[in-house]
Protein backbone atom coordinates (compact mmCIF):
# COMPACT_ATOMS: atom_id res chain seq x y z
CA UNK A 1 0.00 0.00 0.00
CA UNK A 2 0.81 3.48 -0.92
CA UNK A 3 1.97 6.02 1.46
CA UNK A 4 -0.93 8.17 0.46
CA UNK A 5 -3.63 5.49 0.99
CA UNK A 6 -2.21 5.23 4.67
CA UNK A 7 -2.23 9.22 5.56
CA UNK A 8 -5.38 8.84 3.58
CA UNK A 9 -7.05 6.68 5.54
CA UNK A 10 -5.57 8.42 8.81
CA UNK A 11 -7.44 11.10 7.93
CA UNK A 12 -10.43 9.22 7.57
CA UNK A 13 -9.97 7.65 11.58
CA UNK A 14 -9.65 11.12 12.56
CA UNK A 15 -12.77 12.11 10.90
CA UNK A 16 -14.70 9.30 12.29
CA UNK A 17 -13.06 10.14 15.64
CA UNK A 18 -13.44 14.12 15.99
CA UNK A 19 -17.17 13.69 16.56
CA UNK A 20 -16.84 11.56 19.41
CA UNK A 21 -14.32 13.41 21.17
CA UNK A 22 -16.52 16.56 20.24
CA UNK A 23 -19.89 14.81 22.04
CA UNK A 24 -17.21 13.68 25.20
CA UNK A 25 -14.95 16.55 25.26
CA UNK A 26 -15.15 16.68 29.04
CA UNK A 27 -13.01 13.99 28.70
CA UNK A 28 -10.20 15.44 26.98
CA UNK A 29 -7.92 16.20 30.25
CA UNK A 30 -9.46 13.09 32.20
CA UNK A 31 -6.72 10.82 33.26
CA UNK A 32 -6.62 6.77 32.63
CA UNK A 33 -4.04 4.33 33.34
CA UNK A 34 -1.26 4.01 31.17
CA UNK A 35 2.51 3.48 31.89
CA UNK A 36 2.82 6.40 30.03
CA UNK A 37 3.30 9.96 30.39
CA UNK A 38 0.72 10.59 27.94
CA UNK A 39 -2.49 10.05 30.35
CA UNK A 40 -4.98 11.60 28.85
CA UNK A 41 -6.95 12.12 25.41
CA UNK A 42 -5.40 15.66 25.07
CA UNK A 43 -2.10 14.55 25.61
CA UNK A 44 -1.87 11.76 23.16
CA UNK A 45 -3.41 13.97 20.58
CA UNK A 46 -0.56 16.92 21.54
CA UNK A 47 1.93 14.33 21.48
CA UNK A 48 0.99 12.84 18.32
CA UNK A 49 1.24 16.02 16.77
CA UNK A 50 4.31 16.98 18.20
CA UNK A 51 6.17 14.57 16.83
CA UNK A 52 5.16 14.83 13.08
CA UNK A 53 6.30 18.37 13.37
CA UNK A 54 10.01 17.03 15.04
CA UNK A 55 9.64 14.43 11.99
CA UNK A 56 9.37 17.70 9.53
CA UNK A 57 12.42 19.36 11.12
CA UNK A 58 14.32 16.49 11.09
CA UNK A 59 13.41 16.06 7.21
CA UNK A 60 14.41 19.79 6.47
CA UNK A 61 17.85 19.60 8.80
CA UNK A 62 16.24 22.61 11.06
CA UNK A 63 16.06 22.63 14.90
CA UNK A 64 13.26 21.14 16.85
CA UNK A 65 10.27 23.62 17.04
CA UNK A 66 9.00 24.36 21.02
CA UNK A 67 7.69 21.06 22.13
CA UNK A 68 3.92 21.22 20.75
CA UNK A 69 3.11 19.10 23.95
CA UNK A 70 4.02 22.31 26.07
CA UNK A 71 2.39 24.82 23.71
CA UNK A 72 -0.75 23.06 22.66
CA UNK A 73 -4.11 24.36 23.13
CA UNK A 74 -6.17 22.57 25.88
CA UNK A 75 -9.45 23.12 23.74
CA UNK A 76 -10.36 20.06 21.42
CA UNK A 77 -11.10 22.33 18.13
CA UNK A 78 -7.24 23.97 18.14
CA UNK A 79 -5.86 20.21 18.99
CA UNK A 80 -7.53 18.85 16.11
CA UNK A 81 -7.15 22.33 13.67
CA UNK A 82 -3.53 22.13 14.67
CA UNK A 83 -3.15 18.19 13.65
CA UNK A 84 -4.88 18.66 10.46
CA UNK A 85 -2.85 21.37 9.31
CA UNK A 86 0.45 19.37 9.76
CA UNK A 87 -1.25 16.34 8.01
CA UNK A 88 -2.01 18.65 5.18
CA UNK A 89 1.53 19.90 4.63
CA UNK A 90 2.75 15.75 5.38
CA UNK A 91 0.38 15.08 2.70
CA UNK A 92 1.76 17.62 0.06
CA UNK A 93 5.39 16.67 1.14
CA UNK A 94 4.40 12.88 0.38
CA UNK A 95 3.51 14.56 -3.40
CA UNK A 96 7.05 16.39 -3.67
CA UNK A 97 9.94 15.30 -1.54
CA UNK A 98 12.16 12.54 -2.88
CA UNK A 99 11.11 9.45 -0.82
CA UNK A 100 14.44 7.81 -1.39
CA UNK A 101 16.37 10.60 0.58
CA UNK A 102 18.54 9.54 2.83
CA UNK A 103 19.10 11.35 6.29
CA UNK A 104 20.94 10.45 9.13
CA UNK A 105 19.04 11.53 12.83
CA UNK A 106 20.65 11.51 15.76
CA UNK A 107 18.19 9.85 18.75
CA UNK A 108 18.11 11.14 22.51
CA UNK A 109 20.10 7.68 23.41
CA UNK A 110 23.13 8.82 21.05
CA UNK A 111 22.55 6.02 18.52
CA UNK A 112 21.95 7.22 14.83
CA UNK A 113 20.30 6.05 11.92
CA UNK A 114 19.75 6.20 8.54
CA UNK A 115 16.52 6.99 7.37
CA UNK A 116 14.67 7.20 4.45
CA UNK A 117 11.82 10.09 3.17
CA UNK A 118 9.65 7.00 3.36
CA UNK A 119 10.83 5.66 6.31
CA UNK A 120 10.26 8.74 7.96
CA UNK A 121 6.80 9.15 6.70
CA UNK A 122 6.03 5.23 7.36
CA UNK A 123 6.92 6.12 10.97
CA UNK A 124 4.84 9.05 11.02
CA UNK A 125 1.51 6.73 10.12
CA UNK A 126 2.89 4.07 12.40
CA UNK A 127 2.98 6.29 15.65
CA UNK A 128 -0.34 8.14 15.14
CA UNK A 129 -2.06 4.86 14.16
CA UNK A 130 -0.33 3.37 17.74
CA UNK A 131 -1.31 6.37 19.66
CA UNK A 132 -5.08 6.11 18.30
CA UNK A 133 -5.27 2.98 19.65
CA UNK A 134 -4.32 4.17 23.08
CA UNK A 135 -7.01 6.89 22.64
CA UNK A 136 -9.59 4.19 21.64
CA UNK A 137 -8.88 2.26 25.18
CA UNK A 138 -8.99 5.25 26.69
CA UNK A 139 -12.44 6.19 25.45
CA UNK A 140 -13.41 2.12 26.26
CA UNK A 141 -12.32 2.83 29.81
CA UNK A 142 -14.80 6.08 30.23
CA UNK A 143 -17.59 4.07 29.04
CA UNK A 144 -17.53 5.57 25.55
CA UNK A 145 -18.37 3.82 22.50
CA UNK A 146 -15.55 4.46 19.82
CA UNK A 147 -16.49 3.96 16.03
CA UNK A 148 -15.09 1.19 14.22
CA UNK A 149 -11.88 2.07 12.50
CA UNK A 150 -11.28 -1.14 10.41
CA UNK A 151 -10.05 0.45 7.16
CA UNK A 152 -12.54 -2.08 4.86
CA UNK A 153 -14.87 0.34 6.29
CA UNK A 154 -13.12 3.65 5.99
CA UNK A 155 -11.38 2.80 2.93
CA UNK A 156 -10.39 6.27 1.35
Amino acid sequence: MELPQLFAYAASCRAALAPVLRAHHELLHREFVTTSRFNTIAKLLAHSTAAEERWHARLDGRPFPPSYEERAPSELERLLTDAEALRTETLARLATDELARTITISLADGKRLDLTAHDIFFHIYSHEQWHRAQLYTALQSFGVEPPNLDYVLLKP
